[in-house]
């Protein structure tokens, strides 16, 4: 195969510039070079190509063959701004898609603030946010569907970064009229007695705790379901502090004690693949709203390196 000419962008957009302005000291003005300068441009740029571009004595009467390449050159400077000023709209976070995905505890409280700041800061950028368990957002992170996710710490997962954010209390979840309601503090043991149903969060419990409390009849995985049948008077329940919802108004997270256990909570990242420079905006916006300050005291800000 022939060995194609040494030419530049930058030659070619100077070509073009000097035809649409005919001139030039035009031409040179416009692409903020010297004239002299933008001369030296278009005899290199003719010297690669082996002819002339433009008609000798002229200002800027292009050849017959600078006439066919002017055409061309132009779609390919077109071309080429049109590709950079996308970098560039990737690269500051105007332009691309984020696909995230958090647990519930998240999605419905955190997350939507984040998002709402995210979204105003960032007007051109696909958000696509989903809710699901620890457990399906580590597949939906390892197989690429999503950029990063919000969830617990993976175990046993080298595939999968996790940086630490907050650490909330593990609680029982009663309606109003139960015996526990009214309780500050409820001993773990003290739930042997009652209806439990079960859920994900809590299969990641010690299997010590499990053995105190008995093993659930029922399990329920969706957390809005969840939290329902606790108000039907299913039975109690034991989530994290975080997985309150605000209009269940009927419902109390008591914290459990002896032991004092939490939850720890993060993003959950790719190893190996990098984060868009969009995904990274959402994840410094979500941090943003991560203010100690603001936390309920039964949740933790985990500081990380």
């Amino acid at each position: 195969m022939e060995r194609l000419p040494d030419v530049k962008i930058t030659q070619l957009r100077h070509f073009v510039a000097v035809i649409e302005h005919r001139s030039f000291k035009a031409a040179a003005a416009a692409v903020f070079r010297s004239q002299p300068a933008l001369s030296l441009s278009i005899k290199e740029l003719e010297s690669a190509l082996g002819a002339p571009l433009f008609e000798k004595g002229s200002h800027a009467s292009p050849t017959p063959f600078g006439a066919m390449l002017y055409g061309e050159a132009r779609k390919l400077v077109e071309h080429y701004e049109r590709v950079i000023v996308s970098a560039v709209d990737v690269v500051r976070a105007r332009h691309g898609r984020v696909r995230v995905a958090a647990v519930p505890s998240i999605a419905h409280e955190m997350l939507p603030r984040a998002i709402s700041r995210y979204a105003l800061r960032h007007p051109g950028i696909e958000l696509h946010v989903e809710d699901g368990t620890a457990a399906y957002i580590y597949d939906r992170v390892r197989s690429g569907a999503i950029d990063f996710g919000i969830a617990g710490e993976p175990e046993g997962e080298p595939e999968l970064n996790f940086t630490p954010l907050l650490s909330d209390v593990m609680c029982v979840v009663v309606k109003a009229g139960h015996p526990l309601f009214r309780h500050r503090k409820i001993k773990w043991k003290d739930l042997s007695g009652y209806q439990l149903i079960g859920n994900g969060t809590m299969r990641g419990l010690p299997g010590a705790l499990l053995d105190a409390i008995g093993k659930p009849d029922i399990f329920i995985a969706n957390t809005t379901a969840l939290l329902s049948a606790v108000e039907g008077d299913v039975g109690l329940t034991v989530l994290p502090y975080l997985a309150q919802q605000r209009h269940r108004e009927t419902l109390r997270f008591i914290p459990l004690d002896e032991p004092h256990v939490e939850r720890k909570l993060g993003f959950v990242e790719p190893i190996g693949r990098s984060l868009s420079p969009a995904a990274l905006a959402l994840r410094e916006t979500f941090l943003e709203n991560l203010d100690a300050s603001t936390l309920p005291k039964q949740v933790r800000r985990v500081k990380f390196e």
